[in-house]
């Protein structure tokens, strides 16, 4: 009996000693400055990466943002995890920082292909993942990683919506053209009011499907509210336009000049709002 009591205290002098001392991680504050030391050269490699101008330099930088984050992660993976109860949100942290590599290698390939659709979808799930690290890691205590791997991105995202208005606008512009073509072809109306509701019969439908075509262009990161904006100001202007059309044809001259006041108003509305965003050509159109 003796000889089992002593075998089992040195079993439980050890026990107390591993539970005081945890898993023997190291602490948070020493597993911090590790881990903002192994995120600051990638951070700053994407940082200073030039800012995009087209479409093969947003795969180049994004290209470089991905291998920089895959570095990263890597890294911080090699770290001895902090020991306790910083030891779950150390790990949280290093996920959503390995959670951004995807979108950017998305937006890598899109930019490749020249897929303005697939590079602004990327880009916005990139910055909304970029957007998770940064708060865990602001949260829990780092400097440079997650933190200053969003603002790093930054440059690039902005580069991103830059190129994509470029195109944006082309398209838009050239819509407009199409619009303008057809709709000069209809037969200018007569001075009745029926002469003027078969002419807009046949306008409408062009300017609907304008409006149509343009909600249809991959919209910028960041420019939704102005593109929306904008398409709205269209919506607001066809109505006005749909229900003159019905006074005409309903032989409503007083309400038809109620309208008028309000289609300039309208019409004046959306050239503003077009103008504002570069499409030009569609805003004298709309005037």
């Amino acid at each position: 009996m003796r000889t089992r009591i002593a075998l089992l205290i040195p079993t439980v002098a050890l026990a107390a000693a591993l539970t005081a001392c945890g898993d023997g991680g190291p602490g948070k504050a020493d597993f911090m400055a590790k881990a903002d030391a192994a995120c600051a050269p990638g951070n700053t490699a994407i940082s200073t990466t030039a800012k995009p101008t087209n479409a093969p330099q947003v795969a180049t930088a994004a290209g470089t943002a991905a291998t920089s984050i895959d570095s990263q992660v890597g890294a911080l993976r090699a770290l001895k995890a902090p020991s306790g109860k910083d030891k779950a949100p150390a790990q949280a942290v290093i996920t959503q920082i390995a959670d951004v590599s995807a979108p950017t290698r998305a937006l890598q390939d899109a930019a490749g292909k020249a897929d303005d659709a697939a590079m602004a979808r990327s880009t916005l799930d990139m910055q909304a993942k970029a957007d998770t690290a940064a708060r865990s890691a602001e949260a829990y205590g780092m400097t440079q990683c997650g933190t200053q791997l969003k603002l790093g991105l930054g440059n690039m995202v902005d580069g991103v919506k830059n190129v994509m208005k470029v195109t944006y606008v082309s398209k838009a512009v050239g819509l407009c053209r199409d619009f303008d073509r057809k709709s000069n072809a209809v037969a200018d109306p007569g001075s009745s009011l029926a002469s003027l509701g078969r002419y807009l019969d046949q306008v409408l439908p062009l300017s609907d499907k304008l409006v149509k075509d343009l909600r249809a262009i991959p919209v910028p990161p960041g420019d939704e509210a102005a593109v929306a904006d904008y398409l709205s100001a269209m919506d607001a202007l066809n109505v006005k336009s749909k229900e003159a059309g019905a006074a005409a044809k309903a032989n409503n001259p007083r309400l038809l000049g109620a309208l008028a006041q309000e289609l300039e108003v309208a019409g004046t509305a959306a050239t503003a709002k077009l103008d504002a965003y570069g499409i030009r050509g569609c805003g004298s159109v709309a005037a």
